[in-house]
Formats: C-alpha cells, sequence, structure tokens
C-alpha cells in the first residue's frame, strides 16, 4: 500500500529537511512513501486564486486514481493522531493507496479541496510549508507506531 505526498516547492531550510528526512526512513520501516515535489507557481503575473488553481490542479494531476486524498488546509478537520492513526489503519486495511497534498504559500483552490477524501488541519495556528510538511511525516510515523502498538505514543 503506496503512499505519496506530494508539496508545492523545494524544502530549502536544512533543520527541516533533515527532520523530514529521518521522519521519512522511520516510515519506511512500515510502508512506503514517496515523497514528490512540485514547482510553486508564484508569479507577480498571477493572481492569488490563479496560482492556488495552477498549483492545485499539478497536485490532482499526479494523484494515482482510487487514492485516498488527505489535503493538508488549515480550514480543515482537526483530528487526535489516535483517530488519524484509525484512519491510516483502515486505508492499509483495504489495500488503498494515500496521498497527502500540501499546497504552496496561498494554500489549496477548492477543486481540490473537492476532490479530497479528508480535508485536515493540523492546528488552527499557520505554519510554514517546510514545518508542516515535517509535522505530517511525524505524525504519518506516530499513527504507524499506533497501529503497531509500540511504545512511540505516548
Amino acid at each position: 500500500m503506496p503512499a505519496t505526498l506530494f508539496a508545492i516547492g523545494k524544502m530549502r531550510f536544512a533543520p527541516y529537511r533533515a527532520a523530514a528526512d529521518e521522519y521519512l526512513r522511520r516510515i519506511k520501516h512500515y510502508m512506503p512513501l514517496q515523497e514528490v515535489e512540485l514547482k510553486s507557481e508564484l508569479s507577480p503575473k498571477l493572481s492569488e486564486l490563479q496560482i492556488r488553481e495552477k498549483e492545485s490542479r499539478q497536485i490532482m494531476a499526479q494523484v494515482a486514481q482510487g487514492s485516498h486524498l488527505f489535503v493538508l488546509d488549515e480550514r480543515g478537520k482537526l483530528m487526535s493522531s489516535m483517530q488519524f492513526a484509525q484512519v491510516i489503519e483502515g486505508l492499509m486495511a483495504q489495500s488503498i493507496p494515500m496521498a497527502f497534498a500540501i499546497g504552496g504559500a496561498f494554500g489549496h483552490h477548492d477543486v481540490l479541496r473537492q476532490r479530497a477524501n479528508i480535508v485536515f488541519g493540523l492546528s488552527p495556528l499557520t505554519f510554514p510549508h517546510e514545518l508542516a510538511r515535517v509535522l505530517v511525516y511525524e505524525q504519518i510515523y506516530r499513527a504507524m507506531t499506533i497501529i503497531k502498538k509500540e511504545p512511540y505514543h505516548k
């Protein structure tokens, strides 16, 4: 059951990249997880809405058909780590591939939110996109340790 995380833009801040790589290494013990970085469409010639739409369509074009799409959005549903683990476990039991989407500076367009199976937030707070990626990886890792009943989640 593969999983893919789609993110607009590259991770440039070395400490975040190191943390993300550490969690990716840990996650791969449990399941394959691929990271796909997509081009930011930031341009002074485009409106925020146009940028959101172009970036969201980029993500949609990459998400495999039949994948359960988690779209991260600051206005999305908040879940506990236990609830998130239950969703992941259910998808794994059904062998449904998972895709996670982290938008660019202006977030996601409604076209992607409508395609999503779950629109969820990490917190009511807004995080830099690079840090949000680290947090998602940490929560995926935490979910796997919950599912496997390992001691990480306390």
